[in-house]
């Protein structure tokens, strides 16, 4: 896993899938009311198949819905990626570009649990490029971090990310020193 950085930056990236949970909203939330950054930006998967009862203005809703959680809407975005493979590099170079035009030179990337490090290396390796320093920050929903080898969802996701995370290397996605360094 990558390690948590500590830092400011100019914005808060929270990479999400298809549906945006609120604890992933909460703790971009609590990083900005913490003074690390300014803006939070929400990316969110579209696909072919919409999930069932996800409405066609899903963007519009999730910053309503953010803004009365408190966090006014000037200092939201919303960013709908389509899903192409390799996802996460393919993402990461969408929502980079995107920032890079913004004039954002630094962000805090969001991810969920042993996802992290594969998003890290992905988003940092497209913002090096694009001169954005990219601060890695995990969060833990579905088990917690000091003990997840004692959950099944904890272990799948584990192995699950494990894999794809040396997927991403020997396919050249990300550097071979991704293995040892942080």
């Amino acid at each position: 896993m990558a390690p948590a950085r500590t830092g400011n930056a100019d914005a808060v990236i929270l990479e999400g899938t298809e549906v945006i949970n609120e604890r992933t909203v909460r703790t971009g939330m609590g990083l900005i009311s913490a003074g690390r950054a300014k803006k939070l930006v929400v990316v969110c998967q579209d696909s072919e198949e919409r999930p069932l009862g996800l409405p066609s203005d899903y963007e519009l809703l999730l910053i309503n819905k953010i803004a009365d959680l408190g966090l006014p809407r000037d200092q939201v975005s919303v960013l709908i990626v389509p899903r192409e493979h390799p996802i996460t590099l393919h993402e990461a170079r969408l929502v980079l570009s995107r920032l890079s035009k913004e004039k954002i030179q630094s962000a805090i990337l969001v991810a969920e649990n042993f996802h992290t490090r594969r998003s890290y290396w992905a988003y940092k390796k497209i913002g090096k490029d694009l001169g954005i320093d990219i601060i890695p920050y995990p969060y833990f929903g579905r088990f917690k971090s000091d003990s997840w080898w004692q959950e099944a969802d904890g272990f799948r996701s584990f192995f699950g990310e494990s894999m794809k995370f040396l997927y991403y290397v020997f396919r050249g996605h990300i550097p071979i020193k991704s293995l040892v360094a942080a």
